[in-house]
């Protein structure tokens, strides 16, 4: 290695000659193609040859500059592509500028589960527009293993809100939340003295509408697959079906299990084919509709012959299956964008009094496994 690191004239180092024009001319390249940095106040007060106060009181539109300076300085922004800095805005604000989502599932299979990405679409999609950035944690242990995470995001100060998804009937969550006076918006139908927002779904309609749908293609008894029994919205589902199915005397039978192809194929080679003539199955997601498909073509029950087959959620998955799986179309990707807008709103007005939104009852997608073209 050369001791040296003067320039003025050639030295030899390692059996080679270095020349210092040839280091001038490549440094001279490097400068010519390195990136122009990122246009900030002081850069744009620079090129206006003005105060960068005065820039920044023009770009966050605070009383002390004309019209005319305002115009001109978020002009010459917007040719030069300035955009806040999301930290330093945060910063301001006295909060972190994230809002948080934590799965308590396998991240393998939430990556194979259209409702949850639409979900997390949503969220993101109105939370980024507030200049809010979303932080999402997979846990395996539980509420309590999410519950922990809050703990941390709240002691760290790492995100300003969370949304809740998958609530059971005794969830302990919102309480540490409140605890935390952290704010949260609920997905679902839970009630509690908390302080937060909430999207419900019309599931007592979206329940009538498809047990209207089986009877009137003539199906005459009801085979239930829900997804995990201790969810809240799953027993709801349960309990809404089956009041429905004593209703207009059909029978009813249940089984439950994870969101999953194979959970569905599971629960359909457990299930009693014998409860009436021609029963339908219903699944609580295009997963475990599918799983039940298949178990039925195990079986040699043909679809939509002998039986029929919907689910409570649609997808790409279960239009361009064979046969198409009749499904509801409930937007989940609207309920994320109104859980996240409502979360952000709660965030930024302490006084926002609890906002409750119930969205419209789903649209049902008639295919080839309850006889539709």
């Amino acid at each position: 290695m050369c001791a040296s690191t003067r320039l003025a004239r050639p030295r030899r180092c390692g059996g080679g000659a270095l020349f210092p024009g040839v280091i001038a001319t490549q440094t001279r390249k490097q400068l010519m193609t390195r990136k122009p940095s990122r246009p900030t106040v002081a850069t744009i007060a620079r090129d206006l040859g003005i105060s960068p106060a005065t820039v920044s009181y023009a770009l966050n539109d605070k009383p002390g500059v004309s019209a005319a300076m305002r115009e001109r300085v978020v002009g010459h922004a917007h040719e030069v592509g300035w955009t806040p800095h999301s930290g330093a805005q945060a910063l301001r604000r006295g909060r972190s500028g994230n809002i948080g989502l934590v799965l308590v599932r396998d991240p393998e299979e939430v990556s194979r589960e259209p409702f949850y990405s639409a979900v997390t679409a949503g969220i993101e999609s109105s939370t980024s527009v507030h200049g809010y950035e979303l932080m999402i944690r997979f846990v395996r242990g539980g509420a309590d293993a999410e519950s922990d995470v809050f703990r941390t995001w709240s002691h760290q100060r790492r995100v300003d809100g969370v949304v809740l998804l998958d609530l059971a009937e005794d969830d302990h969550r919102p309480a540490v939340l409140e605890a935390l006076t952290m704010d949260f918006a609920v997905l679902g139908h839970y009630s509690g003295p908390e302080s937060f927002a909430k999207v419900m779904t019309a599931e007592a309609d979206d329940a009538r509408t498809v047990v209207e749908h089986i009877i009137e293609r003539g199906y005459d008894g009801c085979i239930q697959l829900t997804g995990p029994a201790q969810y809240a919205h799953e027993r709801r589902r349960l309990e809404l079906l089956r009041s429905l199915c004593q209703e207009y005397r059909i029978p009813h039978s249940t089984a439950s299990g994870p969101y999953t192809i194979d959970s569905g194929l599971a629960a359909f080679e457990t299930s009693d084919l014998r409860l009436s003539s021609r029963p339908a199955v219903v699944a609580s997601s295009d997963l475990i509709a599918i799983g039940a498909l298949r178990g039925a073509q195990r079986r040699g029950v043909a679809v939509p012959e002998q039986l029929g087959l919907v689910s409570w959620d649609d997808s790409l998955i279960a239009e361009l299956t064979v046969p198409s799986v009749t499904a509801l179309a409930r937007r989940p990707f609207e309920m994320g964008r109104l859980a996240g807008d409502l979360l952000v709103r709660q965030i930024e007005d302490a006084g926002t009094p609890r906002t409750e939104l119930q969205v419209e009852p789903a649209s049902l997608i008639i295919r080839e496994s309850t006889g539709g073209f």
